[in-house]
C-alpha cells in the first residue's frame, strides 16, 4: 500500500515513516489475496483518514485528510472490484457507509468488530464454511443497520486474534 501511496504526486511527502503494518489481512484464514489485502488496508486508511488516526499518510494541510481519504477509498475499491467478486465489493462499500453511521451515531465501539467481521467474511467466503459465513454476515450487518446492534459483527469475529492498533486508530 505504502509503494501506491509514494508513487502520487503529493502523497509521498506525506507518508508517515515508520510503515505500518498491515491489520487485517494477517488475522484471517484461509488469506487474503495480495490485491484484497492491498485494497483492505487502503480502504482501511482512507477510513482512518475520516474518521480516525491514520496510520500511513499524515496529511500537510488542512482538509487534506478527506481528499486523501477519498483517494484511499477509491483506489482500494479499484483494487477490490478489479477481481469481479461482487460479495466483497458490495461488503466493503457496507463497511464504509456503516462505519460512517457508526461514527455520526456516536458509537464507536462498533467499529472494531465491523472490520474484524468483514474482513473474516472476506476470507471464509471462498472456504468451507462460504454459505454459513455469508449468512451470519449479512443478518449481523442487518442487526446493526436496523437496531444499532453490533453484537452479532462481534460474535462472528469472535475467533480472530485481538488487535489493539486497529481499536487505537478508530477510537480517534
Amino acid at each position: 500500500m505504502r509503494a501506491v501511496l509514494a508513487g502520487e504526486p503529493g502523497f509521498a511527502a506525506e507518508l508517515v515513516w515508520p510503515a505500518a503494518e498491515p491489520l487485517l489481512a494477517p488475522l484471517v484464514s484461509p488469506p487474503l489475496s495480495a490485491d484484497e489485502a492491498e485494497g483492505l488496508d487502503l480502504i482501511l486508511e482512507g477510513f482512518l483518514l475520516h474518521h480516525g488516526r491514520p496510520r500511513h499518510l499524515a496529511p500537510s494541510e488542512p482538509g487534506r485528510e478527506v481528499l486523501a481519504g477519498d483517494y484511499c477509498y477509491a483506489t482500494g475499491l479499484v483494487r477490490i472490484a478489479a477481481a469481479g467478486d461482487l460479495f466483497v465489493v458490495e461488503a466493503l462499500a457496507d463497511l464504509i457507509a456503516l462505519g460512517a453511521g457508526l461514527v455520526a451515531a456516536g458509537e464507536r465501539e462498533g467499529l472494531e468488530p465491523l472490520w474484524r467481521a468483514t474482513t473474516l467474511a472476506i476470507a471464509r467466503r471462498r472456504g468451507p464454511a462460504e454459505a454459513e459465513t455469508a449468512h451470519r454476515f449479512l443478518e449481523a450487518q442487518g442487526a446493526l443497520r436496523s437496531a444499532g446492534d453490533a453484537g452479532p459483527l462481534a460474535a462472528l469475529a469472535a475467533g480472530l486474534p485481538p488487535t489493539p492498533p486497529l481499536a487505537e486508530a478508530l477510537a480517534a
